[in-house]
This record gives structure tokens, sequence and C-alpha cells, in this order.
């Protein structure tokens, strides 16, 4: 298995950056891998985010970074002989669950997982997130905890700003990285 994982806060461009670069390396996309073990079919996800809603009201963060981690045994075992690229994965979940006490959780998961090939974080400024999502706030500091993630447990990474770029620039960038490993 060879494992792409994209990153990025909400709205910056990670679904359709997953789609173009699977389409273009010839590699599975997956998204939610837990929403295949509680939804009826490939394209529901209600049952999923009915879950994950609940276990996000959860205040205790070694719990989220374990149902988030769980989706990551799943989905390495259901895609053991695939190449997959991923929309989110454990820098997402660090940033949201990862706390000084539960970082063994985090190593854990990276000994039983290992890591991915490259994990790409895509960011981009207030006007470009304030463009794509309206409703949401622009400061989201998710990037910079991935970062930080992907440094303190040596995954090789990149950070791609997407302001002003097309979605085909920002697979043309990731592609030129990607032949360079």
């Amino acid at each position: 298995m060879v494992h792409l994982s994209i990153e990025g806060m909400d709205g910056i461009g990670k679904s359709t950056t997953c789609k173009l670069l699977a389409k273009r390396l010839g590699f599975f996309f997956v998204e939610k891998p837990l929403h295949l073990l509680f939804d009826k079919t490939e394209e529901s996800f209600e049952e999923y985010i009915r879950i994950r809603d609940q276990v996000n009201r959860n205040p205790n963060r070694d719990f989220t970074a374990l149902f988030y981690g769980l989706g990551s045994l799943y989905l390495y075992e259901m895609y053991k002989d695939q190449n997959i690229i991923t929309d989110r994965h454990l820098a997402s979940n660090y940033a949201w669950s990862g706390t000084e006490t539960n970082e063994d959780v985090y190593e854990l998961l990276l000994k039983k997982l290992g890591r991915p090939r490259l994990t790409v974080i895509l960011t981009g400024n207030e006007q470009t997130v304030i463009e794509r999502l309206k409703s949401r706030d622009p400061n989201d500091s998710d990037s910079e905890r991935m970062i930080f993630f992907c440094e303190k447990f040596a995954l090789p990474y990149v950070v791609i700003d997407t302001s002003d770029l097309t979605p085909d620039e920002v697979v043309d960038k990731i592609l030129n990285i990607w032949e360079t490993i």
C-alpha cells in the first residue's frame, strides 16, 4: 500500500484535490472510512455523521483520538492491497484531539499503521477561506497543529498554500513533489 494523505481545514479544497490526484495517479480515494462500518451504502454518510457528532461532543480527547484512530486502522485493513489517497488522516485527528496527555495514542497508531508516504497540508489565506466557506471561522489553527504533528512524529509532509491556485495547479504541485520521493 502507498498512502498519500491530504490534510487541511474545511473548505480549503481537500476533497477536490483528492479526487483529481486519485484520477491522475490511479489511486483509490477514501473519505471517512468509518462510514463504511456505519452506513448502508458507500454514498451515504448519514449514520457516520450522527455517530461522529456524538463522539465529538465527548470532552475526553483520548476517546475522540481513538475513535478517529479506529477509522485509520479500519482504512489500512480494508485497503491494504491498494494505493490510496485520503481526505484527512492522523494529522487532522491530532489537530482536533491531540493533547500532551494522549500522545501515546498517536505513537501507538503510528506504530500499528506506519506513516503515509506523504502528508500534504493545504492552507489558504483568509480571503480564500471566506470565499469557500462564508459561514465558517477563517482563523482556523488546525493547519498549525497538523504541521506540529507531522514534525513531532517525523511524518514526511509539505504545506501548500492554495489561495492563488486552481485545483489543477495544486495537484500539479503535489505531483512534482511526489515524483521526488
